[in-house]
């Protein structure tokens, strides 16, 4: 069974101040909801809010995605949704008005599963693969990401310093976007940092503030 947890990030989208929760709540034998929200605020005035939802199966170790929503409201607005179907190996994916019906392949996931499966990875990772794959459901198609492990970082975190792995996406040479990746070591591979560089050169952090993982207080080394 995957270990429960619930954790509070400090943001900073387009250089707003932002608050994020991510918590992995066992829902069933072998269910799970994985939940993601993000609060962008001005001067105390709430901007916009972000929340995501995947709820999923784990059948022999390997990640089964049920059903996955995910809501943007405040200034913007945007909404998708994707339903699997795996016994008919089918998809059905929408954003906003426009809806599509995809082959599923085993091993597909949702936008938010797929970083649950990244720390089954480096869980499972005895082997010392440096390379990972995911295929994510990506509006009317099915989008292969490639990550590569690049090492080991102390990094200070206002819970104190963590040992973490750092990911780093592969991208094209061309694509000047950036993004990486730290799960902390010593508490299950939690989610720890990401970074962000969007095409318009703005580098957007998120970072843990506060976790608890099966009931234990997450802590710094010193």
């Amino acid at each position: 069974p995957l270990t429960e947890y619930s954790a509070t990030y400090e943001a900073s989208p387009n250089g707003l101040a932002a608050t994020g929760t991510r918590s992995l709540t066992k829902t069933g034998a072998n269910s799970y909801e994985l939940s993601n929200s993000l609060v962008a605020s001005l001067v105390g005035q709430s901007l916009a809010q972000m929340n995501q939802l995947s709820a999923f199966e784990l059948v022999d170790d390997q990640i089964l995605p049920q059903n996955y929503s995910y809501t943007l409201t405040g200034v913007s607005r945007a909404s998708h949704a994707i339903s699997f179907n795996w016994d008919a190996a089918l998809a059905t994916s929408s954003e906003d008005d426009e809806s599509w019906q995809l082959q599923l392949k085993e091993g597909v996931m949702d936008q938010l599963s797929y970083q649950l499966a990244m720390r089954l990875a480096l869980l499972d990772n005895t082997e010392g693969a440096r390379n990972f794959s995911f295929a994510i459901v990506d509006g009317d198609g099915v989008e292969t990401q490639e990550y590569r492990l690049t090492g080991e970082e102390i990094i200070t975190t206002p819970l104190g310093e963590l040992n973490t792995v750092k990911l780093e996406r592969v991208r094209e040479a061309s694509d000047e976007r950036e993004t990486a990746i730290w799960f902390a070591v010593d508490w299950n591979f939690l989610l720890t940092r990401i970074e962000q560089l969007n095409s318009a050169g703005l580098r957007i952090v998120l970072e843990l503030k506060s976790a608890e993982l099966d009931g234990e207080t997450v802590r710094g080394i010193n």
